[in-house]
């Protein structure tokens, strides 16, 4: 707002009311600045935890399935040679036939398996990461209890809805499309009450009272002549008497009446 806007808006508010919109007006952008802060924080808090925590964790698992995938083959090998020498008894017989020493094991996990796991966890991790995000534009705080929104998409897909996602499982828990709902129709009310200011304005601009406020209009007499107008061309001149001003008017009504009265 320029200074005569807020001069202005000073006089018709009034002083007291002008100041405490200035201290509210500082106040709602300290709470913004405060908030924005806040979140990013929490953005960075979840980025280190993930780097510092998720990332080393699901190494580690990753590592010791495999260390243990590559023991019990050398295990298995061990008793297979042991067995040979009959060390060992035989195992009983086995519904499936057996595999020759050093096959792989079908029920075993395999890398194919061990990258999925990996890569399943990545993703889940980045879509919660979004998700917090998301939640924290819609609620204004940042998205608690993940674990409760993972195990309900585990439970929907281990009732055969197979295409349940995290983010279903977000929406169903807040009421997400409520929130939306919500939040679009006071946007249009602020669209509405902004036009319906912008408008009372443009009014006191044009029709106010207020000489703060009121703006200039274009003269209804900007192509003005002043030859056109009674008194000559200097019509400011003239006379402000209405007896004198009708003066030429009255002349030329008697001199038609005494010209039809002559003829």
């Amino acid at each position: 707002m320029t200074d005569e806007e807020l001069k202005a808006m000073e006089t018709v508010a009034g002083a007291g009311k002008f100041k405490a919109f200035l201290v509210k007006a500082v106040a709602y952008n300290t709470q913004a600045s405060a908030d924005k802060t806040a979140a990013e924080q929490a953005r960075i808090d979840l980025e280190n935890r993930y780097q510092n925590e998720f990332v080393p964790e699901m190494r580690k698992v990753t590592t010791d399935a495999l260390r243990a995938t590559g023991e019990a083959a050398r295990l298995k090998a061990e008793l297979e040679q042991a067995r040979q020498y009959g060390i060992v008894p035989e195992p009983p017989a086995a519904v499936d036939p057996p595999r020759a020493p050093g096959s792989p094991d079908p029920n075993a996990l395999t890398q194919d398996d061990l990258k999925r796991f990996s890569n399943n966890q990545s993703r889940t991790l980045i879509t919660l990461n979004d998700l917090n995000a998301e939640h924290f534009k819609l609620f204004g705080s940042p998205l608690g209890n993940t674990q409760e929104i993972v195990d309900e998409a585990e439970r929907q897909r281990t009732l055969g809805n197979k295409g349940y996602t995290l983010r279903q499982a977000w929406e169903a828990k807040n009421n997400v499309p409520a929130k939306r709902e919500e939040i679009s129709k006071a946007e249009r009310q602020k669209e509405i009450d902004a036009a319906v200011a912008a408008d009372r304005k443009v009014q006191a601009e044009k029709n106010g009272s207020n000489p703060n406020i009121r703006t200039g209009q274009p003269s209804r007499f900007s192509s003005y002549k002043p030859s056109e107008a009674a008194g000559g061309k200097e019509p400011w001149k003239a006379s402000h008497s209405g007896n004198e001003r009708n003066r030429a008017w009255r002349e030329k009504s008697v001199a038609k009446v005494r010209e039809a009265m002559a003829s």
